[in-house]
């Protein structure tokens, strides 16, 4: 028996335990049978290694199989239900392997060990959970690239519910043996010659079930040359996308409600892109220009740029015109500040070539005093002097080249990122129309550099010196990024599922304003003029965030800060305390999805940010003045609660992306878009949303077949050609 297991589970004791070893003989993982005097049984797997021992559970996905170490190629195998069943034959030395689970978990396991072998014995036990997992285990089989002949073998003589175990009990030699201890040897050979005598009493899968046969088959619903197959009842396959909550008008700042009010109506679009787009815009515009510090007398400070995705399918809610809708006025700020920049530059131009010609001249008048006058060739010192501080002020004069004020870029280069945030110390907003391809690029080696870059711009203060031959040092003193774009809930799927099999350090839940609304359920044809005067409106205040001088406006900032920075008032910092106490005390403490916990995590910072926003915006509009008011704050802890909607939607695409895609292959089965037979080709190739690619395809295929929706059959591979593809047979349920 494996040791460096409990002795104990749920108060049950220890009666046995089996190791689990790959083909080398190499144990990872062990199973405890733990069981009670009133015969109760707890079957626990321990695949988790410390140095202490084994740990209860199981990651491994699909399960291994017991008794791999016991196959021998060439000879037959056989495949028992449970352990203590295997390993009465494995104590025989007859190679026998069973699935991790029991009789409904044998679609969970990897079969694959057993493709290429000539012949498998299964052995059901005598009940009608072991008919079902003999059934399971003939379509796993059956599946394989090289399945083997299989074939049932149902020993007589056994009790209700009984298995090998109780077969081999009723030999007189084991009639003191308990079913767990090794077989005395000097009786193995007379076993193994009592088993082979059952076996020509096997048969193939399909003459068992037709002698045993009373419900329907797809045989007799589908015509001739079709697998036989016993149908159950199909199991309700329902999505588990979480709910969220919808953007209520009163929760877009008043300024902008109107405004983003007509845009939604007009593009018949929910009004949650627009919006987090205008406060990723605002975000960027205060910038590390202005902080807020949340806490009474901390000096905790949050810089409130933040990051925003707009989720949704690509045509259907819009997505990419409204972001426009709020980059654009920032489009057309910055088309603004360069007309001042081409005005500028070309005022420093005539200043520049003033100055060179005076400092020519000056230049020329130094030499000429230099040589003297007179025969003896005599300097004069109040001369040189005078020129000296001509040549002074004339040097004082050369100002600096004017630089363009950008708030918007789409470059992305840690070269160029740092050049522009020199230029540009409030920061910059980057936006991508499509993010997806941003975040794969930054999953790559060669990305490895920018996207730690951006990590550290994601918190507003950072620092960057960057140092190439030939283009020297450029030092930019703060690194501010804002970051917006859009995601289609495929891609996304596809690169939550992928990223976070690896290490999680955090890029998803800086993405703290991504949102996925719902689809509405009804359109209707918009055709009016949009309210010019409230985006008007709204580009003034945009226009004023530009130039805002925080200070003016009752923000502090002392000797030795970097930035102005607000506070909340009195009000506020109630709220903002009773939020926070929360946050630490409550939400994290019960959150048990460990990607919600990190992202609660990023809460502390978004709160603070988004009352600042929205205390700013209020400010540019002549509402407010001073620290950041109750009313900010509550407005803020609406939009977390909102925004936490949201996450967990999002965060479910990667826990359970192959349910999804089951759900969306039923909605096509029930549609009837699908002929039976199908292959995973049928369904890729008409590139249905959610089912694009073969491993979606396939994972949702396996998740149907457990549900009993599917069966899966494979033609015999012909001698020449590639071999054909696995076919899945729908319910009779369904058509």
């Amino acid at each position: 028996m494996a040791s460096n297991v409990p002795n104990s589970h749920n108060g049950k004791p220890l009666i046995h335990s089996w190791t689990y070893c790959a083909k080398d003989g190499a144990p990872f993982g062990v199973v405890g049978r733990y069981q009670n005097g009133d015969g109760k049984k707890d079957i626990v797997p321990f695949f988790k290694l410390s140095v202490s021992g084994w740990l209860a559970g199981i990651d491994l996905n699909p399960r291994p199989l017991f008794g791999l170490e016991t196959l021998v190629a060439g000879k037959a195998v056989f495949i028992t239900e449970g352990e203590k069943s295997a390993a009465a034959l494995q104590g025989l030395g007859i190679g026998a392997i069973t699935s991790l689970g029991g009789a409904q978990a044998a679609g969970k396991s990897d079969w694959t060990p057993l493709s290429g072998y000539h012949t498998a014995y299964i052995l059901p036990d005598n009940d009608t959970a072991g008919e079902h997992y003999a059934q399971s285990v003939v379509e796993m089989l059956m599946a394989l690239e090289s399945p083997p002949t299989v074939k049932m073998l149902r020993l007589e003589g056994l009790p209700e519910s009984g298995d090998i175990v109780d077969w081999l009990q009723c030999f007189p030699c084991l009639k003191d043996w308990d079913g767990y201890q090794p077989i005395n040897p000097l009786w193995h050979d007379e076993l193994k010659e009592a088993l082979k005598l059952e076996l020509p009493k096997a048969v193939h899968p399909e003459q068992s079930k037709q002698s045993k046969q009373s419900k329907p088959t797809l045989a007799g619903l589908a015509g001739e040359g079709v697998s036989v197959f016993e149908w159950e009842k199909p199991n309700i396959i329902e999505s588990t996308t979480p709910p969220v909550q919808p953007l209520l008008p009163e929760m877009i700042p008043a300024p902008f409600r109107y405004w983003l009010d007509d845009v939604s109506h007009r593009m018949q679009s929910p009004p949650d892109f627009s919006a987090i787009s205008s406060l990723v815009v605002v975000g960027s515009l205060i910038g590390a220009g202005c902080a807020i510090r949340p806490k009474q007398y901390d000096d905790f400070e949050v810089i409130p740029n933040v990051w925003g995705a707009c989720i949704a399918r690509p045509s259907v809610l819009l997505k990419s015109p409204c972001m426009k809708e709020a980059t654009g006025l920032l489009e057309r700020l910055q088309a603004e500040y360069s007309k001042q920049y081409d005005t500028e530059k070309s005022g420093a131009e005539f200043d520049t070539l003033a100055n060179k010609a005076m400092m020519d001249d000056v230049k020329g008048q130094i030499s000429k005093a230099a040589k003297g006058t007179g025969k003896d060739r005599v300097v004069s010192p109040d001369d040189i002097q005078k020129l000296k501080a001509d040549f002074m002020e004339l040097s004082e004069n050369t100002g600096p080249e004017p630089t363009r004020r950008l708030f918007k870029t789409n470059e992305t280069s840690i070269q160029s990122m740092t050049l522009l945030q020199t230029q540009n110390p409030r920061g910059l907003l980057v936006f991508r129309d499509e993010l997806t391809g941003l975040l794969v690029k930054w999953d790559r080696d060669d990305g490895a550099d920018e996207r730690a870059y951006f990590l550290e711009g994601w918190n507003g203060n950072g620092s960057y010196t960057d140092c190439k031959i030939g283009r020297g040092i450029t030092d930019a003193k703060n690194i501010c990024i804002s970051l917006l774009g859009g995601i289609q809930p495929d891609k996304l799927r596809r690169y939550l599922y992928q990223a976070l099999q690896g290490n999680n350090d955090g890029m998803m839940q800086r993405l703290q304003l991504a949102v996925w609304p719902d689809e509405p359920e009804s359109w209707q044809l918009v055709d009016t003029l949009p309210n010019k005067a409230e985006k008007q409106r709204a580009y003034g205040i945009i226009k004023t965030l530009a130039e805002l001088d925080f200070i003016e406006y009752g923000a502090s900032q002392g000797e030795y800060d970097e930035r102005p920075y607000f506070r909340f008032d009195d009000d506020g910092q109630a709220v903002f305390n009773a939020w926070l106490t929360d946050l630490q005390t409550v939400k994290l403490k019960q959150e048990d999805n460990p990607l919600m916990v990190e992202h609660f995590g990023k809460f502390r910072s978004l709160m603070p940010s988004l009352a600042l926003i929205f205390h700013c915006i209020d400010i540019a509009d002549n509402r407010a003045r001073s620290n950041v008011s109750a009313k900010s704050a509550r407005l803020a802890v609406q939009w977390c609660g909102y925004l936490e909607s949201h996450a967990r939607r999002i965060y479910a695409m990667a826990e359970s992306p192959e349910h999804e895609a089951a759900v969306r292959l039923t909605e096509k089965i029930r549609a009837r878009a699908l002929p039976s037979p199908f292959t995973i080709k049928t369904v890729y190739d008409k590139g249905w949303h959610g089912l694009k690619d073969k491993q979606e395809v396939m994972t949702a295929c396996n998740v149907l077949i457990e549900e009993n929706w599917l069966k899966m059959t494979r033609k015999p591979k012909a001698s020449t050609g590639r071999p054909p593809l696995p076919e899945y047979f729908i319910n009779p349920f369904f058509l």
